[in-house]
């Protein structure tokens, strides 16, 4: 698809079908762009009720064109469209971009319009943009197709599911001065999807950083897959609306209930890398910072000012967005004390103080002394900068504008980032000039510039773990036994695996589970007991019971033979409520799990991403506090950890008051063959494995649950 896409963003010739010059009309405005925006390609206008347009001979239809048309664009009512994207085939089009709106996204028949437009352009490779889109640009072709005038380039490409949100994008980016390399509207993405743009991009020279604007998600799997590998190049930044429609599904697992809309896509944007943003705002204050400013190699800011008080504010700020503001050491101190007031300290934050005002060099001089230390991961200047000329001489703002010069030249020699929070940001001031001409971030919001430093941050060390990050790993070994048990399901028309038929599947796939066994009666229970030889517990069997202790299912710490005959009649008991005895299997019968800490881990299929892991500390942990992380399979090794590491009580897997570290090893273990199994069969909807007690060595998943996808046929 990348190879169809450089033809479709760099043709060497466009049809447009259904051009028109009647002002304000949509295929007017794109005719128009497209001919005063410079592209020096041959244009070909499409309009049989016309034999001139914009002083250019107009053609009836495309194939009355007699030469290969290497892209065309269709602005035509919906009836007439099969027919000018077969003919834009037959012209040799390696791409076509569909602006007609009111097929898939209005009704069955506009769906079947879609299928016959991708039945045609499957035959020849032709990549389908839209339908119902606003077009493109790319600024290397001078190929403007969005009807928006004077569009400035530069090094940011926009990907995005609405015309209207590339409307405000480009008219807030000129406000901004900010340039671009590609704009693409999406529309309905019958054809080319949105991971496959992204894919393009990731190679493409002239795109530095790549902006989304989503609504949907679909095929997300793809999409964190190769926004990963872009992530190991550039940035993506993304703002995906839908927040406030999050919410908890109806589902029959734990895992399900916790897997909300929007807290699925947070976990897979963190795992791919993909920095997301809350407003177009924010998007474009992080991209602007992350197409100039240079990439830190750690969290460490060192944070600079004229008082106290900016440099508290800007801790703050810098603290809650992900920021170290370390100590510095006393080699780096030495540098910075002589320019600083008598008995002023230097540890971080620096308070230059009053001797700044007169001398503005006295601020190349500090951050200098920063950028040289090792320890030191970008610079932090807040404050009264680029303000003194307002109040002092004149020679003053001569000296800030000297100043300026040299902050670029460390920044420049340092490569490490510097970053300008002044209250005299919104003011024609040359020193604060000279710093965005240089591409150092000037922001007039203390909160605005950490957040976008937090972010480049942030962004750097996914970037560094990416890059080190291991291949997901699906084995390509079958399990037939696996595909029986389904069928087997199928047949009695269930969904869910009974445990027995779950704790099959988990062990063909090398899980250890502690001994179980299926007591019919009584006496079988009684039996089972005495061969495991200590306490054991009992839970039901029958296909009609999912949530076994909500039927008075499970019967716990049952020590003798007794004991597991009466726990036995009360599990039969209470089951014969709810079920038969024909769809009464008995009791599983198994050792209590020794002392550990509880867990639950658990995948669920989601429709925009496929399958998705779940990790979390049980009990209160998971019922009150959803305290839980998510990733999109298949896992690495990596994800599976930063998955255990990423909820909030992690540390009592670590050890905590005198605990013992727990078997961590053994979770990622179970998270990477549960990733496995997922993969591998898409017949599964949801696997709940709760609770699993993980000890000292190893673990012990306890009670299993298996859900398969509704069967269609």
């Amino acid at each position: 698809m990348s190879r169809a896409l450089e033809k479709v963003l760099n043709p060497r010739s466009i049809g447009i079908i259904g051009a028109s010059e009647v002002p304000g009309k949509a295929a007017e405005r794109r005719t128009r762009s497209l001919l005063q925006g410079g592209y020096e390609g041959e244009v070909y206008l499409v309009n049989p009720k016309r034999s001139e347009l914009f002083g250019r001979k107009a053609y009836p239809g495309i194939t009355e064109i007699g030469a290969q048309v290497d892209l065309t664009m269709i602005i035509v009512p919906p009836r007439f469209l099969l027919d000018a994207v077969k003919d834009s085939i037959r012209m040799g089009a390696k791409g076509i971009i569909i602006i007609t709106a009111g097929l898939g996204e209005s009704g069955e028949e506009g769906k079947q319009i879609e299928a016959e437009i991708l039945r045609a352009a499957s035959k020849t490779g032709t990549a389908i943009i839209g339908p119902n889109c606003s077009g493109m640009f790319s600024a290397a072709a001078s190929l403007n197709m969005l009807g928006i005038p004077e569009i400035r380039k530069g090094p940011i490409s926009v990907l995005a599911q609405s015309g209207n949100v590339i409307d405000s994008l480009t008219n807030y980016a000129k406000m901004k001065g900010l340039g671009f390399s590609k704009i693409i509207s999406l529309g309905n993405a019958i054809g080319v999807k949105f991971h496959e743009y992204i894919e393009y991009l990731k190679d493409d020279p002239d795109t530095r950083v790549i902006m989304a604007y989503l609504e949907g998600i679909k095929q997300g799997g793809d999409l964190v897959r190769v926004a990963r590998e872009t992530g190991a190049k550039k940035p993506i930044i993304a703002l995906k609306v839908g927040r406030s429609s999050a919410g908890a599904r109806a589902a029959a697992s734990h895992t399900g209930s916790l897997a909300g809309d929007d807290v699925i896509v947070d976990a897979a944007f963190r795992q791919a890398g993909i920095v997301r943003v809350s407003n177009v705002d924010e998007m474009f204050d992080v991209a602007d910072v992350f197409s100039k400013a240079p990439l830190p190699r750690g969290r460490s800011v060192a944070i600079l000012s004229e008082g106290g008080g900016d440099n508290s504010i800007a801790a703050d700020n810098a603290e809650r967005f992900g920021m170290e503001v370390p100590v510095l050491p006393p080699e780096t101190q030495e540098k910075i004390k002589p320019h600083l007031l008598a008995g002023m300290p230097a540890g971080n934050p620096i308070d230059y103080g009053g001797t700044a005002e007169e001398n503005p060099e006295v601020i190349a001089e500090c951050v200098q002394a920063c950028m040289e230390d090792q320890g030191v991961d970008a610079v932090y200047l807040t404050g009264f900068f680029g303000g003194f000329q307002a109040i002092i001489a004149p020679h003053v703002a001569e000296l800030e504008q000297k100043a300026s010069r040299k902050l670029a030249d460390l920044v420049e020699k340092y490569k490490k980032p510097l970053f300008v929070h002044t209250s005299f940001a919104g003011q024609d001031i040359p020193a604060l000039d000279i710093l965005r001409e240089k591409g150092i971030p000037v922001f007039e919001s203390s909160e605005k510039c950490a957040r976008c430093l937090g972010e480049l941050m942030s962004f750097a060390l996914r970037k560094q773990t990416i890059e080190q990050m291991e291949s997901p790993m699906v084995p390509p070994q079958e399990y037939p036994r696996v595909k029986e048990l389904f069928a087997a399901v199928r047949k009695q028309d269930r969904q869910n695996l009974l445990e027995t038929e779950s704790r099959e599947l988990l062990q063909e796939y090398g899980l250890s589970l502690p001994a179980g066994f299926l007591a019919r009666d009584a006496q079988q229970a009684s039996q089972a007991f005495t061969d495991i030889g200590r306490p054991v517990a009992l839970k039901v069997v029958s296909p009609d019971i999912v949530h076994k202790s909500d039927a008075g299912g499970i019967e716990l710490n049952c020590s003798s033979p007794e004991e597991v005959r009466q726990a036995f009649e009360r599990i039969e008991s209470r089951a014969l409520r709810v079920t038969s005895r024909e769809r009464l299997e008995g009791a599983l019968v198994s050792p209590m799990a020794g002392k550990g800490q509880e867990c639950i881990l658990g995948m669920i299929k989601d429709p925009q991403f496929g399958p998705v892991l779940m990790f979390g500390l049980g009990g209160v942990f998971v019922e009150v506090l959803k305290d839980v992380a998510f990733r999109v399979a298949p896992l690495t090794e990596t994800d599976a950890q930063e998955m255990i590491e990423e909820i909030k009580g992690a540390p009592l897997l670590h050890g905590v008051r005198g605990e013992k570290p727990k078997d961590i090893r053994a979770v990622t273990e179970v998270l990477l063959n549960l990733s496995r199994i997922a993969v591998q069969n898409p017949e599964i909807q949801e696997i709940d494995l709760n609770p699993v007690i993980v000890h000292e060595q190893g673990l012990s998943i306890v009670d299993s649950r298996i859900i398969l996808t509704v069967d269609k046929h």
